[in-house]
Order: C-alpha cells, then sequence, then structure tokens
C-alpha cells in the first residue's frame, strides 16, 4: 500500500528552526557521507558548527561498517555486505539528508532520514506494538528519549487509508498500545535533537506485508528482522 507525505515541508522546517534556535549552528555540508569500512571510526574532531560536548563515534564490530551523516553528527551501523547510498537536499536554513540502506542483493530495506519524514501522521488509528526498546546512542541528545518500534496501525473508519499496515521506525518516547494517531501524530513523527535538527527512520512497507501479528513477530525473529532492527538500534549522536 502506498504512502503519501502528510506531514510537509514546510511544516518540518518549522520543527527544526525552532529547535535550530536554542542549539548550534547548522553546520554546512558539500559532499554525502561515506561509509567507513570494517574497523573504522568516525573523525575525532567534530565539524564546524557540530553539538558541543560530543562524544566519540561509535566503533563498529568487525561484522558490521559505519556511515557517518555529513549535515550532523549522527551515525549507524550497519552489515558489512550491505551499502549505503547518501542524499542531500538544502531545505531553507536547514539541510534535509537521506540515507538509503540496500541488502548484498540491492534490495532497499531502510531509509534513514534528517529533517524529513516520509511517512502520513494525523489521522485517527489503533497501535498495537508488538516490539520497541530505547536507543541508546540518542540518549540525553534526544528532546525525548528516541524508541526503535515495530508496531501494527488500523486506521479508524472514515480516515485517509484503510487497512492493517505494519511499521519498523524510531519514535520519540515508547509508542503507546491503543486508540491514536498515526505514528503518533505531528509531534510524534520524529525524533527532535537538541542541538538543531530531526532524525526519522522507516524500514521498507515492501517488507512489512503480513498476514497476521504472528507472521510478523516470526520475520522480526529473522535474520533480516533482526539485523534492521539492530541498526535502528545504533543509531548514536556523537
Amino acid at each position: 500500500m502506498a504512502r503519501t507525505l502528510s506531514w510537509t515541508a514546510a511544516a518540518l522546517a518549522a520543527a527544526v528552526l525552532a529547535l535550530a534556535g536554542c542549539g548550534a549552528p547548522w553546520p554546512e555540508a558539500t559532499a554525502p557521507a561515506s561509509s567507513a569500512p570494517a574497523g573504522a571510526s568516525a573523525p575525532a574532531s567534530a565539524p564546524s558548527g557540530g553539538d558541543a560536548g560530543a562524544t566519540p563515534s561509535p566503533t563498529p564490530s568487525p561484522a558490521l561498517k559505519l556511515h557517518n551523516f555529513t549535515a550532523h553528527q549522527l551515525a549507524f551501523r550497519y552489515p558489512a555486505g550491505w551499502t549505503v547510498t547518501s542524499e542531500l537536499h538544502p531545505m531553507g536554513p536547514a539541510m534535509r539528508e537521506i540515507a538509503t540502506l540496500r541488502t548484498a542483493d540491492g534490495t532497499e530495506v531502510l531509509g534513514v532520514f534528517l529533517n524529513w519524514t516520509p511517512q502520513d501522521v494525523g489521522f485517527e488509528v489503533t497501535r498495537s506494538v508488538l516490539d520497541a526498546e530505547p536507543v541508546p546512542g540518542l540518549g540525553s541528545a534526544a528532546v525525548e528519549l528516541g524508541h526503535y518500534a515495530f508496531y501494527a496501525e488500523t486506521p479508524a473508519a472514515g480516515s485517509a487509508a484503510s487497512g492493517l499496515e505494519y511499521f519498523m521506525t524510531i519514535s520519540p518516547g515508547r509508542p503507546i498500545d491503543g486508540p491514536g494517531q498515526r505514528h503518533g501524530g505531528f509531534d510524534k513523527g520524529v525524533v527532535q535533537i537538541s542541538s538543531g535538527y530531526a532524525v526519522a527512520a522507516d524500514v521498507s512497507p515492501a517488507l512489512l506485508e503480513f498476514e497476521s501479528p504472528e507472521a510478523a513477530r516470526k520475520w522480526l525473529a529473522s535474520p533480516l528482522g533482526q539485523q534492521l532492527k539492530e541498526v535502528l538500534l545504533s543509531l548514536t549522536v556523537y
């Protein structure tokens, strides 16, 4: 099922600007971030305009690679056989950055987004959370502690969508079971970082089509499900 963008670029830009007013200035970005080979670490010194009081970037284990974003001091680890493609798009004073992950056979599996989200938000749903954990590397850098989450949502009658949908994503705070708004609503669609930017992430919808919650849980326990969960849990502000 196709998913369209309800959160407009203007609305997100306003939220990001509000954060930027109380954080560090926006750093300049001129080229996509590179994917470091296994065992490599992030630069020892922060780029100009980076987060104050930064801690060292995580160092991946031998089976993983490290991806550093260009626009802000954010990184994640991913399986060594996968690839990451980066895109940079100016958005007023901010910089939208997208990292798309693909498996060794070229299948697109995950997108991680800075200052943008591709998801619909704002209409009524009933949510069932299948799995959720705090993301340690976002920690105190986030305005509200970021969580990895895997859940199902059923749109309310008369809403803009229909049918049960599954999501593997990140959210500010643990998603709540029961009635609510899609993706938590406009204030829960991204994890806001206190230094002045927003992070979102979503597993490809094509991977999340299940006949039942039991089938969804079985997929989560599979090697691919666990790899994607670990990528999201590895997100780190450094």
